[in-house]
Parts: C-alpha cells; sequence; structure tokens
C-alpha cells in the first residue's frame, strides 16, 4: 500500500510539472539589434542606391524538454508583392566573425536551449529622385573608393538618418520558422510568426 501511494504521488508530481510547463511556449522567437554593418549596393549604369541590407539578430528559444527541428528562417517583406521573395543571408557568429550558413538545411535546437543568428534582409530601393537624394553621400564614397558595395554602420545610426526610409522599407515585415514533426503527413508542424523589431 505505502509503496502504491508513492507511485501514485510521483506520477501526480510529474503530471503537473509537465503540465505547468506547458503553459510556456515551446517555441519563442525574437529579434534583436545587432551592431553589424548596414551594406549597400550601387548600379554603375546610374550611380544610384539599388539595395540596401539590414542585419537582425534573430535568438530561436526551446523551451521544451525536446528537440526541435526547421529548415528554414523565412523573412516576408510586407512592402513588396507576396509573389516575390528577395529572401536573406543567414549567418553565425564565430570568434566575432559573421559565417554564412544554409537557410535550406535542417537546423536543431536542442531542448531548453537557443540558437542565435544574424539575418541579412535585403530591401529594393526606389529609384525616385527624392530617395536617392538621401543616399547620394554613400553614392558618392563608393565612386571615390571605386566599388559597387559599401558598409555604412548600424540600424540604429540609419534609423537616425534616415527615419521616414527605413520605416517604409520595414514597416509590418515579420520572421516565421515551420518546425518540423514526424506524426504528420507532410511532416511538418506549426508554423510561428513574429514581427520584426528594430
Amino acid at each position: 500500500m505505502n509503496k502504491l501511494f508513492k507511485i501514485v504521488i510521483c506520477g501526480i508530481s510529474l503530471l503537473l510539472f509537465f503540465s505547468c510547463n506547458n503553459n510556456e511556449q515551446a517555441i519563442t522567437i525574437n529579434c534583436d539589434n545587432t551592431i553589424d554593418p548596414i551594406i549597400v549596393r550601387m548600379t554603375r549604369e546610374d550611380n544610384s542606391i539599388i539595395s540596401i541590407k539590414f542585419p537582425q539578430k534573430i535568438l530561436i528559444q526551446n523551451n521544451s524538454f525536446f528537440k526541435k527541428s526547421f529548415i528554414k528562417i523565412e523573412y516576408r517583406y510586407n512592402n513588396i508583392p507576396l509573389g516575390r521573395n528577395y529572401g536573406i543571408g543567414l549567418y553565425e557568429q564565430k570568434n566575432e566573425i559573421l559565417v554564412k550558413i544554409s537557410n535550406n538545411k535542417k537546423k536543431t535546437i536542442s531542448p531548453k536551449n537557443q540558437l542565435v543568428y544574424v539575418l541579412y534582409t535585403s530591401h529594393y530601393i526606389d529609384s525616385t529622385k527624392s530617395v536617392q537624394q538621401q543616399l547620394k553621400p554613400y553614392v558618392e564614397k563608393m565612386l571615390r573608393l571605386k566599388k559597387d558595395t559599401l558598409r555604412i554602420g548600424t540600424v540604429v545610426e540609419f534609423k537616425q538618418k534616415h527615419k521616414e526610409l527605413f520605416e517604409n522599407l520595414t514597416r509590418n515585415d515579420s520572421v516565421s520558422i515551420r518546425f518540423l514533426n514526424s506524426s504528420t503527413k507532410s511532416g511538418l508542424g506549426e508554423r510561428i510568426a513574429v514581427p520584426v523589431k528594430w
């Protein structure tokens, strides 16, 4: 009787422990600023800025007791048509250096652990005179240096100098990840999406 009582108490304790843990989201995704530089690219045909790549730190936390896997981090550009996808560049930081990794290979997060990536978005720039005029100092610098790309500082600095342009390019953008689930027919589980916070 005493042994049976202990087993029942242990079972109830485990049940309570796991049900309390399930109240916490199994996966959380957070965006954070990074000090990695913005990259602007110029077209040689008319010496105008064609694209700006903004860096963003992504933290993916596995709060569960089971490993979680996914293939791809998707970035939704709200200011471009849905069918067009400019993609992202995905990086891991190793010894303070960004190392490019594939966004199309399986990634696994151990239980109670997190993965941290830096992604670079690709925002294509309006060719209108008013927008290009704002970016003219970068073009002039690239022409002096005889380059078609330039690192120009952090997102925080860019937001201070070009607040309206930055907001127009990034407003309502989001990041999403679809996790794998071997128990479903498609092999896919839930998709978690979060708004990007700069």
